[in-house]
Formats: structure tokens, sequence, C-alpha cells
């Protein structure tokens, strides 16, 4: 009786554990909101394996010793997503190694090769394998946070899962459904941190949106007082050292000419980083005057090589770092070298710097220089423009130099994707210089296609237009969604920049394996989207305020499918409001039917037939805005 007792609590026990397995699921679907960055792409499909798993076990639809065969295959769901981040053939290796192990337990133990505890103790090897690999991938840098929530979510399912469920003792079958309550509290865990996580990105945004803004003004009076590159330069180093908390920044400029990279600024105190020559002054002041005027030849050294290559290099610690020659007058500690960058030409490289006595940098201290050393770049590639045109009169100096600032934003080649082909046309008016287009992959399944149209007109302007750019690339190298992307931008410059300078922004988030879209739209014209099944023009509008109108508006996202020979049409106020000598505007519906007409082209030979049609439209007439077209045509 004792005995049909416990047995009895067995079977309510294997009930009563579906239920905390279905919250567990409405769980998963509020963390997955939470989750911007996709670190919780395994749990849906894991937990719906482990429902699907208990149910047929309990139907007793499947040999019992077929059980703890699931809890060797959960770990690919958990380890696999971390895996994919990091390097694309050990998640295929880990994959293919752990279903041929787990193929081969079972199979021995059917055979009778192996006994039951035998099995069982390779499950538990599969098990503790997968922890090492989580702990490994945690250890080795991973920039995902709460690893450790996650291991310990994996370790319940693997451990506790298996071992309870295969377990012959009726006392643990009463500890069965206790640890799907843990997994729920493990994710609740998860997204209360991720929530913290966003509060804290929003905090550093709005510290780099001040930054920006500050460097903003200064350039503009730099420019306005006559370009003075000394200043500029002197201000850059400044603001970087000041930025990322460094005790010091070095600039340098290349010389083309010479092919040399030579040191033009400096702030803070700076550190020798190369070989001294033979009989150099080892006092703090002459070795400082020795780095003032140094000179390095592109190619050679850490600086030589940043300089040639254009890729940042991060050395938290420099000591131990061969490449770095550490002086006992002056011992470096850490080091960020930093290009600066006007799309793949380099001007420059900004060297910042701490001593061996202060904390190492961190990513968020790289990732800062590299957002103030992109803006820095276009700052001073706009001086050489300033002093190339110092003769013409001041309209014709202020409209040239704006129009270098957005040319200099222009991506200057077109990804190329398997998926989908792009076309481009971007004409500028004189002195105005408003639109911005931008086309960034950051991954296999993430490119975002932006584009937007700043008001008003100047240097300024010119100004906050790279302002949102830098923002628009910071924001998406952590892959947030568009509404996201959107909403903290305009959090961050609201009140800061003029009204008069609102900005329209339009962002589409594009996944080229799947076609799934994602849109956001700050106050932007309508996006047509020719719909090849339908075969038909569809205007996806979505009601906004631009960006820099009010501060606490939330952006909304739109979703939609993009399918073979579907084609995506962003453009700017310039196109459908181009008027022809008669006054009458091209509007959006000669636009549609130029899409219409020309659907069936690769995306380059649509933006190519839609110039040709707006130009045979204006005539004579004079372009009074600037006109930008991006054309994407889906392959697959």
């Amino acid at each position: 009786m004792f005995s049909e007792m416990f047995q009895t609590t067995w079977v309510y026990a294997h009930i009563a554990k579906l239920f905390p397995l279905i919250a567990l699921v409405l769980v998963v679907q509020t963390a997955l909101r939470h989750d911007s960055e996709n670190l919780l792409g395994w749990a849906m499909p894991a937990v719906l394996y482990m429902l699907g798993r208990d149910v047929i076990f309990f139907t007793g639809k499947i040999p019992f010793f077929l059980l703890p065969l699931t809890d060797v295959m959960v770990p690919l769901f958990i380890v696999g997503p971390l895996l994919y981040q990091r390097k694309r053939g050990a998640l295929y290796g880990y994959t293919l190694g752990l279903f041929l192990y787990g193929l081969l337990a079972v199979t021995l133990f059917s055979l009778s090769v192996i006994s039951y505890q035998l099995f069982n103790l390779l499950c538990f090897v599969a098990v503790l394998v997968s922890l090492v690999v989580l702990l490994f991938v945690g250890k080795t840098g991973n920039p995902m946070g709460g690893v450790y929530i996650l291991v310990g979510t994996a370790f319940i399912v693997l451990f506790g899962g298996h071992f309870l469920s295969s377990s012959s003792s009726e006392v643990l079958s009463f500890f069965y459904a206790g640890h799907y309550l843990l997994l729920i509290t493990t994710l609740l865990l998860y997204v209360k941190q991720e929530d913290n996580k966003l509060i804290s990105d929003r905090d550093g945004l709005a510290d780099n949106i001040d930054i920006l803004y500050n460097f903003v003004l200064n350039s503009t009076d730099a420019l306005h007082s006559g370009g003075d590159l000394n200043k500029l330069l002197d201000y850059v180093a400044r603001t970087i050292t000041e930025g990322t908390s460094a005790d010091g920044t070095l600039i340098l400029l290349v010389d083309d000419v010479e092919y040399m990279v030579s040191s033009r600024a400096a702030y803070g105190k700076i550190y020798p980083f190369t070989p001294l020559p033979e009989g150099t002054d080892v006092s703090e002041d002459a070795i400082r005057d020795w780095l003032l005027h140094l000179k390095l030849p592109i190619g050679q050294g850490l600086i030589g090589e940043t300089a040639q290559t254009g890729k940042p290099l991060f050395i938290p610690y420099a000591q131990k770092d061969g490449r770095v020659v550490s002086h006992s007058v002056l011992p470096i500690g850490s080091l960020l070298v930093i290009p600066l960058l006007i799309e793949d030409h380099i001007i420059g490289v900004a060297v910042c710097m701490r001593g061996a006595e202060a904390s190492p940098f961190l990513d968020k201290d790289f990732d800062r220089a590299v957002l103030l050393a992109g803006f820095a770049a276009v700052v001073i590639n706009t001086v050489y423009s300033f002093q190339d045109v110092s003769e013409k009169s001041d309209i014709d100096t202020v409209a040239s130099i704006s129009q270098d600032i957005q040319r200099a934003l222009q991506p200057k080649r077109l990804p190329k994707l398997s998926s989908c082909s792009i076309g481009v046309f971007s004409e500028n008016a004189r002195g105005i210089n408003s639109d911005y287009y931008d086309i960034i992959p950051v991954s296999r399944e993430r490119v975002y296609f932006v584009i937007g149209d700043i008001a008003g007109k100047g240097i300024q302007a010119g100004l906050i237009m790279v302002m949102i750019r830098a923002l628009v690339h910071f924001i998406t190298s952590s892959s947030k969604d568009a509404s996201t992307l959107l909403s903290w931008i305009n959090r961050g410059i609201t009140g800061k920049i003029d009204i008069d300078h609102f900005a329209t922004l339009q962002v589409v988030v594009y996944n080229p394996i799947t076609g799934d879209c994602e849109f956001a739209n700050a106050g932007h014209r309508p996006l047509l989207i020719w719909k090849n099944h339908m075969g038909l023009v569809d205007a996806l509008e979505v009601e906004s305020v631009p960006i820099g109108v009010e501060r606490n508006t939330e952006y909304q996202a739109t979703h939609f499918k993009l399918e073979k020979n579907d084609v995506l049409l962003l453009y700017t106020d310039g196109v459908i409001e181009a008027i022809n000598p008669a006054g009458k505007q091209y509007g959006i519906k000669s636009l549609t039917t130029a899409l219409h007409k020309y659907h069936d082209l690769e995306g380059p030979e649509i933006a190519k037939k839609i110039k040709e049609d707006l130009r045979s439209f204006m005539g004579t007439a004079r372009q009074h805005d600037d006109q930008t077209i991006v054309a994407i045509k889906a392959k697959n």
C-alpha cells in the first residue's frame, strides 16, 4: 500500500510538472521581447522540445531508455548560439560530435553492450562537456552578458532533468517539477539583467551624444574661424582623452607623399611605445618632445600597421604584448590605436594611452574611441576641404565644405549580398547637402538600410548629419532593432540640436537569409515595396514625428517579408518634390509608376532608370533639393 501511494504520487508529479513547464513557455516569451541581441534564441525550441519529451514519455509511446537521449541533445540549443557568434566551424563540429556521441551511446545501450549505469555516465559526460564549453566561451571574452545565468540554466535542464527523469527513486520524483521552477527563476534573472543592461546602454549613449554635440559646436567654431587645423587637432586629442578616460592621446596624420605617419597633436600624459633612439634624454619632457616629432613609415610597427590596414588595435595589457616596447621611465599599461577613416581612406591615427599603474581600457572605452575617431576624421577632412577652397567666396566655401561632408558620409562601395542586388543614385543640390543614406551589414542575418533628410543647410547641418551617422553606426554595432535605433537617437539629440535642424530618418533591418524585414520610420516618406506575387506597389506608411522634435517619442516597428523578385525603394523628398519647367511636381504617383515599370530589372538598373525618368521629367528646371534613391531587389 505504501508503495502504491508513492507510485500514485510519482504519476501526479509527472502531470504537475507540465504546469510549470507551460508557465516557463510564457516566461520565455517575455524574455524574448527583452532579448534585443538574440541571446535566448535557443530557449523556446529547447523548452518546446522538453515539453514534447515529457508528454511522450508520460503517455508511454516510446521506450523508457530513449528518454535520456533527449537530454544529450538539449545542449545543442544552448551552446549552439554562443559558439555561432564566435566561430561557425566550432558550432558544426560540436553539433555533429554531440549527435554522433548520443547516437553511439543509445545504440550500445539498446544492444546491451553497456549497462544502464554506464549509459547514465555517458549522458553525464555530455552534460559536463556542454558546461565546460559554456564556461570557456564566457572566459575567452565573449561579449554577451549573463553567461553565468545561461550556465545555470543549462545545468538545470541537462543535469537536473536527466537524473530526475531517469531515476528509479520515488523520492527524487517529488523534485521533478521543481527543476522547471528553477528554470523560470533563471530566465527571470536574465530578463532583469537585460533591463539593467538596457539602462546602462542608454546612459552610455547619452554620454556619447553629449560628447559628439560638444564636438559639433567646437568643430563649427573652428571651421568658421578659418579652418585652423592645429587648433582642431588639439581639441580632437583632448576630446578623445576625456571621452575614454585615457591618461593622454597622440594624434598622427598620414603623409601620402612621403608615405609616413607624423605626430601633429597630443593631450595629457603620453607614453613611449616604440624603441627610443640611442642617446635620447629619458626625462619625461624630453620623451614627450620626441613623441610630438615622431615620424613612422606606414606599414611598420603598431602605428604604421594601423595606418596601412585601417584596423583598430585594442591592447588592454601592453606590457604583455610583444609589439609594444615599454620603458622604465614612463611604462605604458594599456593602448588603443584607432584609425581616422573616411570610408577606405586613412587620414591619420589616434593613440590613446594609460600608464602601467592605471586600470586597463575596457570595451566601452574602445567603442567610444572608435566613435569619436570616426567623427574626428570627417571634421579633419572638412578642414582640408576648407583650405582647398579658401580663396573662394564665403558662400561658395560653405557650399563646398557642406558638399564635402556629405560626400565623406556616403558609402564608397555598396555591399555585395547574394540574396539581393542594390542600386543607388544620390545627387545634391548646390548649397543644400541634406540627404544621408547608409547600408550597414552587421552580420549574415542583419543588414541595415538607412535613409534620412536633415532640415536646414550649411556646415552645422552637415555636422548634425555626421553626428547622426556616428550614432547610427554605434547603435547598429550592437544589433539593436529598428525602433530602438530611432528612439535612442531621438532621445539623445532632442534639445541639443536646433529645431531648424530636425531630421527625418527611415530604417529597414533586412535578414538576407530569411527575407524578414523590420521597418521603423521617423517622419520620413512612405517606403515603397513592389510585391511581385501581387503585381503591385505597396506604400508602407507609419505616422511618426521626425528626429529631434519630441524627446519622449517611442518609434514603433512594422514587420514584413521580402519575397523573391520583390523590390524595396527608399527615397528622399527631393525626388518626389522635383519640379518641371511648368511647375508640376514629380510626385509619389510618378515614382510608383516608374517602380512598376522597371521592377523586373536588377537594383542598380532600377535606380538608373528612375534617375533617367526623373531627369526627363525635370528637363531644364533647376534642382532645388538633394535627390536620393536606394533600390533593393530580392533574388531569393
